[in-house]
């Protein structure tokens, strides 16, 4: 059954991914898993799937420029006729470029307070905003594991049974937000700006109910070699989260890591509601 619903989910999800976009002519370049680099004209979109999209001075792009899974840099000279749109990645846009649209950059909440300005923020400042953002997802994990810790733990114990199925839906929900922006932002600014405000909270809830499974899950099993007796659930998130943001300052690979989280933090957020909790074991097992 529980198989089932994650199927019809991800069915949904995936129409849902496509559907925004139908009306639109297909992306004029598209690339995945490797680098794009632009500096030509390109009659449609630029997208790119698991890496870095830059466009050079040389770049005309009449519609937008997408990057899902890594960065986005739009250099002096350049020219994008709609939106720069980056999701799990940063958009950095040159003050020299010309660029129709808006630019987004969804990833991660020191993302947005740094902005998209060509400067480039020093390392020390970048560093605090990791620091101070780690910190607020702590915050919220926290509370959501103690206001909700029954929904938490189900879904903690649900990880190991959709297993591999949690970075797909992630993936699918991922392609959803990039399309569903793109759809609110052709809307103009009076309905399109209120649109991607409420996209940008869905996007950070949904993230945030990902990480308090995850951070259960992997607390849960850390605390579990040393402890063999059932811990409150708010220990458990606490710990585990910490694992997981610790990551996120690893050297050169900290950037990538962090993202593989969010996209795993999606899926779960989702796994959490399609599967039922009588599939799930009802009581905790530490390795």
């Amino acid at each position: 059954m529980a198989e089932r619903r994650l199927s019809r989910l991800a069915t949904i999800l995936l129409l849902l991914s496509v559907m925004p976009g139908a009306a639109e002519a297909a992306p004029g370049r598209t690339a995945a898993l490797t680098d794009l680099e632009v500096n030509g004209f390109i009659e449609g979109d630029a997208v790119v799937f698991g890496a870095d999209l830059v466009l050079g001075e040389n770049a005309v792009v009449t519609g937008d420029a997408v990057a899902v899974g890594g960065n986005l840099r739009v250099s002096g000279g350049a020219e994008v006729g709609r939106h720069v749109v980056a999701v799990f990645g940063q958009a950095e846009v040159s003050k020299d470029a010309h660029v129709g649209g808006r630019v987004l950059s969804f990833a991660s909440l020191a993302s947005l307070a740094q902005g998209t300005g060509a400067s480039e923020p020093s390392p020390r400042v970048t560093f605090a905003m990791r620091l101070l953002t780690s910190g607020g997802w702590l915050l919220v994990t926290t509370g959501l594991a103690f206001l909700f810790p029954v929904r938490m733990r189900y879904g903690a114990w649900a990880v190991p049974v959709v297993g591999l199925k949690i970075p797909a839906l992630g993936l699918l929900i991922g392609l959803t937000v990039v399309a569903s922006l793109v759809a609110a932002l052709g809307l103009g600014p009076g309905l399109g700006v209120p649109l991607v405000a409420a996209l940008m909270v869905a996007f950070f809830a949904a993230k945030a109910i990902g990480l308090t499974v995850l951070g259960c899950f992997v607390g849960n099993s850390v605390l579990g070699r040393w402890i063999h007796h059932p811990l409150p659930i708010s220990l458990e998130v606490f710990v585990g989260l910490m694992v997981l943001l610790a990551l996120r300052f690893l050297p050169l690979a900290g950037d990538t890591t962090w993202n593989l989280i969010s996209l795993c933090a999606l899926g779960a957020s989702i796994a959490v509601i399609g599967v039922p909790a009588d599939t799930v074991r009802t009581e905790p097992s530490h390795p």
